[in-house]
């Protein structure tokens, strides 16, 4: 209603009484509006007849206005500031009241402020007068601006929630937390990792003892029992010693799977305002830290039985150069004693002309430009004798990266190094060798640099009378690409790469001499410097023209069926694996057709075997001469086959499918003065690029069952929707669906 209608409870005929009450009546409306402002409420009131309401100026406010710019305002105006995920909430509550089935109406909704933003309203009210059939005539009620409580909700919601995420986060801690009488109140997403319990089968429950391993706590509650003999409970015996500070031990926790486990446990006490409210309790697995210790004392011990029994001499060097200890190996090839040795470093046994190269070795350890160095080099024996020896260096650091001390392994090389002059006389036998044998053998520098050319490699490589090919570029005279794909040369730099084992250099090699492609294997062995560094290769490429052919030959004769000429099963599997990396490396359609004769136990039994063979003959050659030459036809035995087809949609295989079992249906074998029938069944599957061999044969498979199961003689298709159609179940061979 208006400022200038009456209120519903004024009615004409009384006026010597209300002239008589009004100052009375100010006084209490003076009062009232007092008490409404000093709540900074805002009121409302509404002739629901009529319509209209009325509402004072701090119910304005809250939403931003003045009550002149909401004038006239009614019902309407409530709801167009409403927010509309609320509006529907507050009119069944309102009508809820409304119809009298609640004592009061009250609403908590938001509602558009003037400036554009939404306020959190508390609004509540009650209806005040009915008439005589208990319709309501007039409502009144007040609004709260809650916005700063419902932000604070909000903050402590969204604080809690964080808090939680927190603690589920921490999944390398077990977080444990139970009231003060042991239920357990938390158990977080580290408690379920290490004890393998779900958060539901233990929150609410008083069970501590579930997760101890009960000999070891039995033990320690009997020690800890009182002098009465009364044994406390497990959550007694934990908290006990937590009433005031943390308290940690170790523990053996055990798992739901029995799997028991070493951890460091933590109780501390919960206070709050009122008090001590419970306990948390942190749990950390330290099962992997002291398996790692002990992993570590038996490899301690290992290397020590390796160290002294060791066939090579052996040092632990320290970062001046003393030895710290050696094996029984090194003193004999040095002469000295173990006590002698360890008065001395090693910079006094080695010659001088070697000394300087050895320690910027070490130092590029310390430094952290390399893990390790080999190098050989010249020590002096106790003799005065020289005694050559290959030395490998690593350093031992600490775990925060610190060096400790050098592991050093010492062989004896003095007579390898003396019969050096022997190899080097027998070199030129060797290149007078290597130019007689037949196959091509290259010396090659890893840049692909020529140092060698036997002259077979010279005569295939650059053609009869040239010149040697030393100092040429392996690159400018050979070209090597596969079977495979015998257009895609190799990257001659991968194969002079010695850490690099990415192509199969035995099985489908090609060498490109002029115009031909000539088969070969390549045979490498590197080549390695004094100080142990692979410098090189030495290639043997070997002509395997007529081994190749072999093979073929033998892979033929193990693929194709004898009766029918055909890919057997073996020969089948090895083109559908190619097909199925085919697909996965290209995401071409291909399908795979399963057929199986109808009737063809029959023509076995009652004309015997041949004719069995004549009809399984003349099938193989319809579906041959049925599908593409690229189509792969295989009898996978029996009188089942099989048709692999590249690059053929479901859609268009069920069509090929279609035309086979129409052409099979007018195959007549003459035998005997009759004429042999049979029918088909074919079952259709796509080929995946991530399917198996068998997973793609069993797929097939079950659409020939169907179709056997649904009367023979039909084709059926894989159910599915792919790229480009969606493939549906035929019947009889037919088109339906296209």
């Amino acid at each position: 209603m208006t400022d200038k209608q009456a209120a519903p409870g004024d009615r004409p005929g009384h006026s010597g009484d209300v002239e008589a009450a009004l100052p009375a009546m100010a006084e209490h409306a003076r009062r009232l509006e007092m008490i409404i402002e000093g709540t900074a409420a805002g009121t409302w009131d509404w002739n629901i007849p009529d319509g209209l309401m009325r509402v004072n100026e701090r119910w304005a406010q809250i939403v931003g206005y003045t009550r002149e710019e909401l004038a006239p305002i009614t019902p309407e105006t409530f709801f167009r500031l409403v927010h509309p995920e609320d509006l529907a909430q507050s009119n069944a509550l309102l009508d809820e009241h409304l119809q009298g089935r609640s004592a009061h109406y009250e609403s908590l909704c938001r509602m558009r402020h003037k400036q554009g933003h939404w306020i959190w309203v508390q609004d509540r009210g009650r209806v005040y007068e009915r008439d005589g059939q208990g319709r309501p005539i007039w409502m009144a009620g007040a609004h709260a601006d809650v916005t700063d409580l419902q932000q604070a909700r909000q903050d402590a919601a969204d604080m809690r929630q964080r808090l939680q995420a927190v603690v589920d986060a921490s999944d390398e801690v077990a977080v444990i937390a139970t009231d003060i009488d042991g239920v357990i109140t938390l158990f977080n997403t580290g408690a379920q990792k290490l004890l393998g319990y779900a958060a539901e089968e233990v929150i609410g429950r008083v069970d501590l003892g579930r997760f101890h391993d009960p000999d070891e706590m039995r033990a320690y509650l009997q020690a800890d029992a009182p002098a009465d003999g009364h044994v406390p409970s497990t959550f007694q015996a934990l908290t006990a010693r937590a009433t005031q500070v943390t308290w940690s031990r170790q523990w053996t926790f055990v798992r739901k799977d029995g799997e028991r486990r070493q951890v460091r446990l933590s109780i501390s006490p919960l206070d709050g305002a009122g008090g001590r409210i419970g306990y948390v309790g942190m749990a950390v697995d330290l099962t992997p830290l002291l398996e790692v210790r002990e992993q570590a004392h038996v490899a301690a011990k290992k290397f020590a039985g390796a160290f002294s029994s060791a066939a090579l001499g052996m040092a632990l060097v320290s970062l001046e150069g003393r030895w710290l200890d050696v094996n029984d190996a090194l003193c004999g090839i040095l002469g000295y004693t173990r006590a002698e040795l360890l008065q001395i470093d090693f910079q006094t046994l080695t010659h001088a002309d070697d000394l300087n190269a050895d320690l910027v070795l070490l130092g590029d350890l310390l430094a952290g430009r390399r893990d390790h160095y080999h190098m050989e080099k010249r020590y002096l024996g106790k003799a005065g004798n020289l005694v050559w020896g290959r030395l490998s260096v690593s350093l031992v650091r600490s775990e925060s990266g610190e060096p400790l001390h050098f592991v050093s392994q010492i062989q004896d090389v003095t007579v390898q190094r003396q019969s050096g002059q022997q190899l080097r006389e027998s070199e030129q036998r060797t290149r007078v060798t290597l130019d007689a044998v037949a196959d091509m053998v290259l010396t090659l520098d890893l840049h692909g640099g020529i140092q060698y050319a036997n002259a077979a490699a010279t005569r295939a490589l650059a053609g009869e009378g040239a010149e040697s090919l030393a100092g040429g570029q392996l690159q400018d005279v050979m070209e090597l690409t596969t079977e495979y794909a015998p257009r895609s040369p190799l990257d001659l730099a991968v194969l002079l790469d010695p850490e690099s084992n990415a192509v199969d250099l035995h099985s489908d090699l090609l060498l490109s001499v002029g115009a031909h492609l000539l088969p070969v294997d390549v045979t490498r062995a590197w080549l390695r410097g004094e100080d142990g560094q692979t410098t090189g290769a030495v290639w043997v490429i070997r002509d395997v023209t007529q081994q190749r052919a072999r093979q073929r030959e033998a892979r033929h004769l193990a693929e194709v069926d004898p009766l029918t000429e055909l890919s057997n099963r073996r020969g089948f599997e090895a083109h559908l694996q190619q097909a199925i990396t085919r697909v996965a490396r290209t995401g071409q359609s291909a399908s795979l057709m399963y057929i199986d004769l109808d009737r063809f136990k029959p023509v076995n039994d009652t004309h015997g075997h041949l004719a069995g063979d004549a009809v399984l003959w003349a099938v193989a050659s319809l579906l041959r001469h049925g599908v593409r030459d690229s189509d792969i036809v295989a009898r996978l035995g029996g009188d089942e086959f099989a048709v692999i087809l590249a690059g053929c949609s479901l859609k268009r295989a069920r069509r090929i499918a279609s035309d086979l079992l129409e052409s099979l249906r007018g195959l007549s074998i003459p035998w005997d003065l009759q004429r042999l029938k049979v029918g088909a069944s074919i079952g259709i599957a796509r080929i995946g690029g991530s399917m198996s061999v068998d997973d793609a044969v069993a797929a097939a498979d079950a659409q020939c069952y169907r179709a056997k199961a649904m009367g023979r003689d039909n084709v059926q298709v894989e159910t599915l929707v792919a790229g480009d159609v969606e493939v549906l179940e035929s019947q009889d061979g037919s088109e339906g669906g296209e």
